[in-house]
């Protein structure tokens, strides 16, 4: 049998959009009646009550299709008590066949969960307490009734029109009156109480008659209401114009919104007659809506403005958000959502003039934006940053079409946006207001704007009261009054109050949502996907690792600026760099007492959004076990499980790794130092984490590889680098272009010593004191071991999978060390007098791979001293290096070289067999 949709009602039922807004509305007010039904065959006949008569219409569901009949007049078959029918046909549908639902209502019994009367008469009770306990102040109109004024404790002033006292019946200007659907509001009950309270004015009610024919928004009925008490002899004159839209009893009648305009042209020459504000504000939306509606039919303008080329779902994202004026984007994340607010935004500088752009987003993405917005279009962006005054400056004299700023700004410049009045606000990652009782989410909504358009990966299903305030912002009205909310979808305990206890009705939701919200999710479009699509979040550096970090530059600049360098500069630079990395990923791997690491904060909500809320498994990458640490800990925090594969598990043991991580659907995330990154097939996976990234763009792209899978539809791979902001990390990003023999030199411990010609010595300088700020220097702390994850670690499951025996390797003693959990013990080794260890890892081919890693890595290693740790050929050559340069100090000493003993040979010789080592040489002479 045909299941039916809210996009399948609009767009092959109804005549017109127009017509299935009208329908939308028959069935919101629910006038009519199923007076036959046949679930079985799909048959629903229904009895209209409509505007000129009754009329019936009759519903057949097919297999592929609806047969539908109506006899009301209109000439098409898709008239609005066709749509208001099927619509809740759909209802029908929706709640036979939501399980959730049924599984809620079989759990919990009905008689333990409010009905939605209960829950709308608790909202009243609610008004009515807070009537009686807010210190409001009353300012008396010359009449009872007529129209008083409310003043609240924050000095607000609504306007209250009173109809009736003693039935509260009137109106108000606050927003909750314009919303809620109940009639009435808490300065509307004030006033009604006031009255009834003082028997003067009760005794003046009954002489009094209200003063003019009130026109206004009726929440309850969503749509203008007539309230008149004047004799007709008074309003004669426009008596006609009266009865085109309003019954005698006050009901709107009127087929369009738009009749009520020659309605407002009377007012302006009669005194009797008084249209609210309200009534002329959903008259101006709802013209917004029809010319919306109009210009999406002419179709989408020409993208000829971008750098690139869109994908055809990104085309398509882009046309539902530009002719709405609010839309939200919420794919998955790694589908291009930025770049489809890009386009939309330009978009809508051409098709209605907008020239003033606000977006919000999180502070690491400031930088992103302003970098994608200039590199795939023409316009400007600026970063609104610095103190209060130069904030205020940019806003109101920098010409830039985009002003890019971040939620905690935003909370001190509501004033100054307010007066900036942007026509668009793009809110991005929106889950910043999910909670509608925060003051930043308060802040937020009360921004003015033309446009509004969020973007959000996060599924929209899974906890509704975030769905309500992100929608709050988009359209205030589409699920107001949160008691109508609460009680069409939420199962709210009657015995604790506020207490959820389920959802349902979550399909109607989505069809609710349809208007304004988009989603793609990966799997829909792999079609269109790249084989790779790359995020980078540049993360600023808190100021104490900004100030460790610059400290060690600091350090650098004697190096750097020498004219020669002697294999020894060459270690401690690589020294220097190295310190300067490891503090942008965390305090921690410096001294092992501060935790300052602001990427793996911002690691958080990217694993809740790809993992948690759409079951992706992910491959998280850094070069440094005691930052596996860190991240594992994070990763229990979360909850998820995961696998960590270090160069201390041993090769023969990391399939094993592998095989769980492949087809355990528990396991989400493969947490891996660069043994991970050589040799190994982790198809399962498609995302992959750069916590840090590697100096070698060869080692980033094996990264990669092991995540990539060519020839499938599911090639697709998510790429993240966290990058810290204004560090050697972004230096790195910027790509650092040498050559080979520099990289294995000087960053990949492939060689001792490279033999830099004057041009390369200096194109390297050169590179180096670009990364390198001349800040004063801080004192850096000694290097320490590397930490293991322990084993009782919640979600950890290697020790499960290898078997704890089997999860580090036998010469690594373990210690216990008070107040803290097993590590592994490694001689501490100051930076100041050690040189840097090469460990060796064994890839799948069986050649050694080297990566400089200063006495923590994750490839396995020896825990001997670093320069007896590596093969003997290695220290031969190194030795000999080192007597090669004491030689050349001797011979500008002695004027004299220093000679070998006997026959050439190096001065250095190795036994591999013996392990011995032997140094001969010829001092010469010093007299």
């Amino acid at each position: 049998m045909f299941e039916l949709t809210t996009e399948y009602i609009q767009k092959d039922i109804a005549d017109s959009s127009l017509i299935f807004q009208r329908g939308a509305r028959l069935y919101r007010e629910g006038v009519y009646n199923c007076t036959e039904m046949d679930e079985a065959h799909g048959a629903f006949v229904y009895e209209i009550d409509g505007n000129f008569g009754d009329y019936t219409t009759r519903v057949r569901l097919l297999a592929d299709g609806v047969q539908t009949a109506c006899d009301c007049p209109y000439p098409g078959k898709g008239c609005k008590h066709t749509v208001g029918v099927l619509l809740d046909v759909m209802h029908r549908q929706n709640l036979k066949k939501s399980a959730q639902v049924q599984s809620l209502a079989s759990a919990v019994p009905a008689d333990d969960f409010l009905t939605p009367d209960e829950i709308r008469a608790q909202a009243i009770s609610d008004r009515q307490q807070k009537a009686r306990k807010e210190p409001f102040t009353a300012l008396m109109g010359d009449m009872l009734k007529g129209e008083h004024i409310v003043e609240t404790p924050r000095k607000r002033r609504y306007r209250v029109t009173l109809h009736d006292p003693h039935t509260g019946a009137g109106h108000c200007s606050c927003p909750d009156f314009l919303t809620n659907c109940l009639g009435t509001c808490k300065h509307l009950i004030y006033l009604s109480e006031i009255v009834k309270k003082d028997k003067k004015m009760v005794a003046r009610l009954s002489q009094e008659r209200f003063p003019f024919v009130d026109i206004y928004w009726d929440s309850v009925r969503d749509q203008p209401r007539m309230f008149c008490e004047r004799p007709e002899s008074e309003i004669a004159d426009i008596r006609p114009v009266l009865d085109a839209c309003f019954s005698r009893q006050g009901d709107f009648i009127a087929e369009d919104l738009t009749d009520i305009m020659p309605l407002m042209e009377c007012a302006t020459d009669h005194k009797r007659l008084r249209i609210q504000e309200s009534v002329i504000q959903q008259t101006d939306r709802y013209l917004m809506a029809q010319e919306l509606t109009q210009l999406s039919q002419s179709g989408m303008p020409e993208l000829s403005f971008l750098k690139t080329r869109l994908y055809p779902y990104q085309e398509a994202g882009v046309r539902f958000a530009l002719y709405r004026p609010a839309a939200l984007i919420g794919d998955q994340m790694g589908l291009g959502k930025t770049l489809q607010a890009i386009a939309a935004a330009i978009l809508k500088k051409e098709v209605f003039g907008f020239g003033k752009i606000l977006v919000i987003t999180m502070a690491s993405l400031k930088e992103q934006w302003k970098r994608e917005i200039e590199r795939f279009s023409t316009e400007k962006a600026v970063v609104v940053s610095g103190p209060a005054q130069e904030r205020r400056r940019i806003y109101r004299d920098d010409d830039s079409l985009f002003k890019i700023t971040n939620y905690e700004t935003v909370l001190r410049d509501s004033g100054i946006i307010s007066s900036f009045e942007p026509d668009l606000i793009i809110l991005d990652e929106a889950q910043r207001i999910k909670n509608f009782e925060t003051k930043t989410a308060e802040t937020i909504k009360a921004l003015p704007r033309r446009h509004a358009l969020v973007l959000t990966g996060t599924p929209l299903e899974n906890k509704l009261e975030d769905v309500y305030s992100i929608v709050q912002f988009l359209d205030p009205t589409l699920l107001t009054p949160l008691w109508r909310f609460a009680a069409d979808y939420f199962m709210l305990s009657r015995s604790r109050k506020g207490k959820i206890l389920g959802y349902r009705n979550l399909d109607k939701l989505h069809d609710k949502l349809l208007p304004i919200v988009i989603r793609r999710r990966r799997e829909e479009v792999l079609d269109d996907l790249p084989e790779e699509v790359t995020n980078t979040y540049f993360i600023d550096l808190d100021p104490r690792q900004q100030q460790i970090h610059s400290g060690f530059a600091q350090r650098l600049l004697p190096l750097i600026h020498k004219k020669f360098l002697t294999p020894m500069d060459i270690r401690r630079i690589q020294e220097l760099l190295l310190c300067m990395r490891r503090v942008c990923d965390s305090t921690y791997l410096i001294d092992r007492e501060t935790q300052i690491s602001p990427k793996l904060q911002e690691l958080s909500p990217i694993l809740e959004e790809l993992v948690i809320a759409n079951g992706r498994k992910v491959v998280i990458f850094s070069e440094w076990t005691t930052m596996t640490f860190l991240i594992a800990r994070q990763l229990s925090n979360l909850g998820i499980p995961f696998v960590e594969l270090t160069g201390k598990v041993p090769v023969s043991k990391r399939q094993a790794l592998i095989d769980a991580f492949t087809h355990q659907p528990d396991c989400k995330v493969f947490l891996s130092t660069d043994a991970g990154g050589v040799g190994l097939n982790l198809q399962a996976g498609d995302c992959v984490i750069n916590f840090d990234l590697p100096w070698n763009p060869a080692r980033l792209n094996q990264r990669i590889g092991r995540v990539s899978r060519i020839g499938q539809k599911s090639s697709h791979v998510h790429v993240i680098n966290l990058v810290a902001k204004n560090s050697i990390e972004e230096k790195i990003l910027a790509g650092i272009q040498m050559k080979t023999d520099v990289f294995k030199g000087v960053f990949d411990g492939g060689q001792d010593v490279v033999e830099f010609s004057s041009e390369k010595r200096a194109a390297l300088l050169s590179r180096l004191r670009e990364m390198v700020e001349d800040v004063p220097a801080v004192p850096p702390p000694d290097a320490r071991p590397s930490e293991d994850i322990p084993e009782d670690t919640p979600h950890f499951l290697n020790p499960e999978i290898l078997g704890y025996s089997e999860s580090v390797e036998a010469e690594s003693a373990t210690v216990s060390m008070p107040g803290s959990s097993p590590e592994r013990y490694q001689p501490e080794l100051p930076i100041a007098e050690t040189t840097v260890p090469y460990d060796v890892e064994e890839s799948e081919g069986g050649s050694e791979a080297f990566e400089s890693v200063s006495g923590e890595s994750g490839a396995s290693a020896s825990q001997a001293h670093p320069i007896l740790s590596q093969p003997p050929e290695k220290v031969e050559a190194m030795l000999n290096a080192g007597m090669q340069f004491i030689g050349g100090l001797l011979e500008m000493a002695a004027g004299k070289p220093l000679g070998l003993s006997g026959v050439a040979a190096p001065m250095v010789q190795v036994d591999r067999e013996r392990g011995e080592v032997t140094l001969k040489f010829r001092l010469p002479s010093l007299g």
